[in-house]
């Protein structure tokens, strides 16, 4: 069998966050408001004036910071004790998490309203659970893809470009992790076989990436929305969410998974780390030197983290190298997606190489 899970509902374009109340009027009139204290003090008033407008009573809840289990059940409680209809997830990937819980656990539609594009998880159903020290868990799953995705492009413009360039660390691992769990047969997030569409979209988010991330973040960097601001947000955002859930990810999201072991690297995000994990990956794959430092060089032109250095792990030790190998490749691990040997010992060997080579940077 083959599926591919899509949001009810894609929008992207300065000027969203405006109009929401108009947007998500489909949805009912009680929406829960789930974002941290950081973004509920920049759009709460503006926000709060669209669903108003739209004839409805809006209840921000601040969110923790963390999808802890009980900070999820918390959020779960509060909206039905506010009797809310829909809930809007506002933020960063967290945030938008925790929303989609509360759908899962309630039952009422989801809206997710990303303000920054760091990763590739808002058009997916899934949702990363961690412990309340930010120790990986694992995911949460809705029934289905979010009821809405939302993008306000000038919204995730005017966020630190650091953000941005997160998210296209985790977008250029899309299509090699695909192709991995093509060649070896494993499982998409649906529990299927990848359709030909999901595997069309996660090669198609390279590609677009490749030929506009550049040119981007130029003009992000100067305020400025282009065509290919707008292509590298929905490569991002839509392109990589749609392709990993409907292909599967593979040791680029193991291996970054690992790192959450090591206190050092405590403090990145997730885009960064599986940016710099799909190295790796690469290396894993036996890629070639010379197709490895090129990419290392589009790493460090765009300022993606290309080491462990990098990400803040100077000189790691054998021990550090094998707790990250072993915890990557645990029970269920996504690395045995893999279509090429990926032990513990072959992943500390990767790790150790792509420390070498951004030696040479």
């Amino acid at each position: 069998m083959r599926v591919l899970g899509l949001p009810s509902l894609y929008k992207q374009g300065p000027g969203l966050i405006d109009g929401m109340g108009r947007e998500t009027k489909q949805f009912g009139s009680r929406p829960m408001i789930v974002c941290d204290a950081a973004v509920r003090g920049i759009f709460e008033d503006r926000l709060g004036v669209s669903l108003v407008n739209a004839g409805m009573k809006p209840y921000f809840e601040t969110f923790s910071g963390q999808t802890s289990p009980r900070e999820l059940g918390r959020l779960a409680h509060l909206a039905v004790k506010r009797e809310c209809d829909f809930v809007i997830g506002l933020g960063g990937g967290k945030a938008l998490d925790s929303a989609k819980v509360v759908k899962k656990e309630t039952g009422i539609p989801v809206v997710i309203v990303p303000t920054i594009a760091s990763n590739d998880g808002a058009a997916s159903r899934l949702a990363i659970t961690y412990t309340e020290e930010g120790r990986f868990i694992g995911p949460v799953r809705m029934e289905n893809n979010p009821d809405a995705v939302l993008v306000d492009s000038q919204v995730i413009i005017n966020a630190p470009p650091r953000f941005l360039i997160s998210g296209i660390g985790d977008a250029l691992s899309t299509a090699f992790e695909a192709e991995q769990c093509l060649d070896s047969g494993a499982e998409n997030f649906f529990g299927a076989r990848p359709t030909r569409t999901a595997l069309i979209l996660a090669r198609s988010c390279y590609s677009v990436v490749r030929e506009a991330a550049l040119p981007a973040m130029a003009s992000v960097r100067k305020g400025v929305i282009t065509d290919a601001v707008e292509e590298l947000i929905e490569a991002v955002v839509l392109l990589s969410g749609i392709g990993f859930e409907g292909c599967g990810v593979a040791a680029a999201h193991a291996i970054s998974q690992g790192f959450s072991l090591i206190d050092d690297l405590h403090g990145n995000l997730h885009g960064e780390e599986v940016g710099a994990a799909l190295l790796s990956q690469l290396v894993l794959e036996n890629r070639s030197m010379d197709f490895l430092r090129e990419l290392m060089d589009f790493y460090r032109r765009i300022g993606i983290p290309h080491s462990l250095a990098c990400l803040g792990l100077n000189n790691p030790s054998p021990e550090q190298y094998r707790r990250i190998a072993e915890f990557a490749c645990r029970e269920n691990s996504r690395i045995f997606n893999m279509a090429v040997k990926a032990e513990a010992e072959d992943v500390q060997s990767a790790l150790e190489e792509v420390e070498r080579l951004a030696g040479e940077f």
